[in-house]
């Protein structure tokens, strides 16, 4: 288990921004028909495309919850232009540590759940 550093842990077992948006501008739900982890993402957005208020829920192993975690406490306050432009990258260099090949697509789950969100809603403009 040495892909579960201790970061990973932390946000896992205590995730920030976990939980539902009332009344949410955009709603999405993406699944990793892999391992069968499932993410729904909400925010709540600013008439010039600011992120108010992001959250995500779904049953999801301890990579895509901490992931997640770490992912969604930075995005208020952006607007969702920087956000969709956060990279593979920068999402993975978050979860301080190195994530197995097998594991990767477990840890970017929620960016790319976030990605389909805002396509969804075509919003990437905003």
């Amino acid at each position: 288990m040495a892909f579960y550093t201790e970061k990973i842990l932390e946000h896992a077992g205590c995730p920030r921004k976990f939980g539902r948006v009332v009344d949410p501008d955009i709603q999405f739900e993406e699944l990793n028909p892999l391992c069968g982890d499932r993410i729904r993402v909400e925010l709540r957005l600013a008439n010039h495309g600011e992120i108010l208020e992001a959250r995500f829920s779904g049953e999801m192993c301890a990579i895509a919850k901490g992931s997640a975690s770490i992912l969604f406490e930075s995005l208020e306050g952006r607007t969702v232009a920087a956000a969709i432009a956060i990279s593979d990258a920068e999402v993975l260099d978050g979860l301080a540590g190195a994530i197995p090949k097998n594991r990767i697509q477990c840890a970017l789950l929620p960016i790319s759940a976030l990605r389909g969100a805002v396509r969804s809603e075509g919003t990437g403009g905003r």
